[in-house]
């Protein structure tokens, strides 16, 4: 028996996949690194953190094992590869596979989101690639992205290829474009900035004004050119719409199961919840089809415990709105559950906010840049902290813990007006609380 073949199994592999992978599974692992220690380690860990009782949990991990082999394959196997930035720009990267002749032949992701959740979450050896991306440009103790740093270090590292293309994106987080800067003198791959303001004034969300979106805009326009010149992939209202609608059956399962979690008790723990977060966020593959269905078993079994009281904290325990959850590593999002505080929402789990009146605009770029003002975070701290008191009409909440990543000037700089706003417009207790996603 394989030494991977106990650990796949936990992860909704069956005998005919793990059969007919062995090849893509074994040079996966040992690209990597890993043997037989760490399979014992990351089953040990699955087994200590995740609810593997539910099919839907299970088959959520094995769509992070799949997207992993693509991944560290996608040079081998002969793919033109195109990476993007964290947060990517709405379904830019399901646009670009609705819109590629041939999907099998892209590979289009986020790498740092991938490794973070594999490599941290399952077999606890995130360190050493975090290390790597500091000696490599991005050194500790000066408040770098450690998001960055784990694409930087894998990068170093060869556990991920080197692209073909990166999309920078610095409408919300500066410091990806100057990582991208860094790593194409480095390795030499092209890049394509999408830049933009996040300088909003203060109280004119969902209002915005219309340069900053015939700026973004633009620049859109200017990725979308690229794209077409570099790899005759044209993304125009139909291809976008494709691959709106790949998104839409794993938004609606997310939303779906987002309703069960608003129950007391509280069906689902945060450490579960947390590995669909990045389906959309992170990857284009096996995650839009089966990570879909793994989301809609899960709701179905999440429901099932509702209709019989189930809960992973007592019913009415105290219940708190948090923002993040760990990338790496599960024991922190169990951690607040351990304490005795229930989490029936987290924001970044929440559905869309209804869209105001549009403006006319005319090219593909622009109206795509006005659909992200209205969503708040790339308008303004205003409205990313609108966003979260948007987030407490789907559930009775007690108290917020505004966990924010350290590093990140996006969630940093609004911190404070978040916790004045909160507390006194809502009249919600609110903690603030430093964090990393993944270091």
């Amino acid at each position: 028996m394989a030494y991977y073949h106990e650990l796949l199994t936990l992860c909704a592999f069956d005998e005919a996949e793990i059969a007919s992978q062995r090849q893509r599974i074994e040079k996966t692992f040992r690209i990597l690194g890993l043997g037989p220690a760490d399979m014992e380690r990351a089953a040990g860990r699955i087994q200590e953190y995740f609810d593997i009782e539910l099919v839907g949990v299970r088959k959520a991990l094995g769509v992070w094992f799949r997207e992993l082999f693509d991944l560290v394959l996608a040079r081998e196997e002969g793919k033109k590869i195109i990476y993007y930035g964290y947060p990517p720009f709405q379904y830019i990267g399901l646009a670009i596979k609705a819109a590629a002749k041939s999907k099998n032949d892209f590979y289009v992701g986020c790498p740092e989101a991938v490794v973070s959740q594999t490599l941290g979450q399952f077999f606890h050896k995130l360190v050493p690639v975090i290390e790597a991306g500091e000696a490599a440009g991005l050194p500790p103790g000066h408040a770098m992205c450690s998001l960055l740093q784990v694409k930087v270090g894998a990068l170093e590292k060869r556990i991920i290829p080197v692209p073909d293309m990166s999309i920078a994106t610095s409408y919300f987080c500066d410091m990806g474009p100057k990582a991208d800067e860094l790593l194409h003198y480095k390795y030499g791959y092209p890049v394509q900035y999408v830049d933009s303001c996040l300088d909003s004034p203060w109280g004119t969300w969902p209002e915005y004004d219309r340069e900053t979106v015939r700026y973004l805009g633009t620049q859109l326009n200017n990725l979308f050119n690229t794209l077409k010149d570099r790899f005759g992939i044209e993304i125009n209202e139909e291809t976008w719409e494709q691959g709106r609608l790949i998104a839409g059956r794993l938004y609606m399962a997310t939303n779906n199961l987002t309703q069960y979690l608003t129950a007391d008790p509280v069906p689902l723990s945060v450490a579960d919840s947390e590995l669909i977060l990045n389906f959309p966020m992170g990857c284009t593959g096996s995650a839009m089809e089966e990570g879909a269905e793994a989301i809609e078993v899960l709701a179905g079994e999440v429901g099932k415990r509702v209709e019989r009281g189930f809960g992973v904290v007592p019913k009415g325990s105290p219940r708190v709105l948090i923002v993040l959850q760990s990338l790496a590593d599960p024991a922190v999002n169990r951690l607040i559950e351990e304490v005795g505080l229930a989490v029936p929402v987290t924001m970044v789990l929440l559905p869309p906010p209804p869209e105001p009146k549009s403006y006319p605009y005319s090219t593909l770029g622009e109206k795509r840049a006005e659909k992200a003002m209205f969503g708040g975070a790339y308008h303004s701290s205003y409205g990313f902290v609108k966003r979260i008191e948007e987030s407490l009409k789907f559930a009775d909440v007690d108290g917020i813990i505004y966990n924010y990543q350290f590093s990140c000037r996006p969630f940093v700089c609004c911190t404070k007006l978040t916790k004045l706003h909160l507390e006194k417009e809502i009249g919600l207790p609110t903690l603030l609380l430093d964090m990393d996603m993944q270091d």
